[in-house]
């Protein structure tokens, strides 16, 4: 299996699925996460350059703590649009990654990257396999689309996946970014829910799990409503 999540920013993989990536790459499934973003915007006295290429770093840091891949687009932080130019580069890189299944964000989200992110990987979903499309690589379909979201948004998670054994590696990865915990520390009106990022994320995971009898799960909801071998419900 190859597990890919298409993320608008450097630390929403870790934050999101961090934990079901872990678990996928530790039993050898192919993983890879992909980044719209380099995250440019998110951070205090210091240039847009200068902040991408650290938060860069720190995904790469975080991905190797989880097992992933590592894939960076070239789109803006804050400035994501969605047009048929950004769906068609979305279903050549569904097309050249080839992901059994694809993770990316809920629709319903505060944060204007996400939203657009999610757009655009469901209708690159539904595109991708077209034949008569052409793009410069061959036609793919995709198993499922799982989406991750916020627990301030609309979203309730109706797939889960008991992480318990790989809690401690997600808190590993999203300490790598290390710019983010002290951003969002400090950034509290907008996402109030990760001031205190680590103790929030674990929260919350601990109270997923216990709705599933587990000590810690993350939750989605997939595009299709079917259940793959392993990204199922507990």
């Amino acid at each position: 299996m190859h597990l890919t999540a298409i993320v608008a920013h450097p630390d929403d993989a870790d934050i999101f699925c961090g934990g079901t990536l872990a678990k996928h790459a530790d039993r050898g499934d192919d993983v890879t996460i992909i980044y719209m973003t380099r995250g440019e915007y998110g951070g205090f006295d210091t240039t847009e350059a200068q902040l991408a290429a650290t938060r860069e770093d720190e995904a790469e840091a975080a991905a190797e703590t989880l097992g992933a891949e590592t894939v960076f687009l070239d789109f803006e932080d804050g400035r994501i649009t969605y047009s048929m130019e950004n769906r068609l580069q979305l279903v050549d890189v569904l097309r050249e990654y080839r992901p059994s299944i694809v993770l990316t964000h809920f629709r319903d989200d505060m944060h204007p990257d996400h939203r657009t992110t999610s757009r655009l990987v469901s209708d690159a979903y539904y595109m991708c396999s077209l034949p008569l499309l052409e793009t410069e690589s061959k036609p793919w379909e995709p198993q499922n689309v799982y989406y991750f979201g916020k627990p301030t948004s609309s979203f309730t998670p109706e797939t889960y996946i008991d992480i318990s054994d790989y809690q401690s590696t997600k808190e590993e990865a999203i300490i790598k970014h290390e710019s983010q915990v002290e951003w969002l520390k400090e950034h509290g009106g907008i996402d109030a829910e990760f001031d205190g990022l680590i103790e929030d994320v674990r929260a919350e995971a601990r109270v997923l799990g216990r709705t599933r009898g587990v000590e810690f799960a993350e939750g989605f909801v997939p595009l299709h409503k079917t259940a793959t071998e392993f990204l199922g419900s507990v």
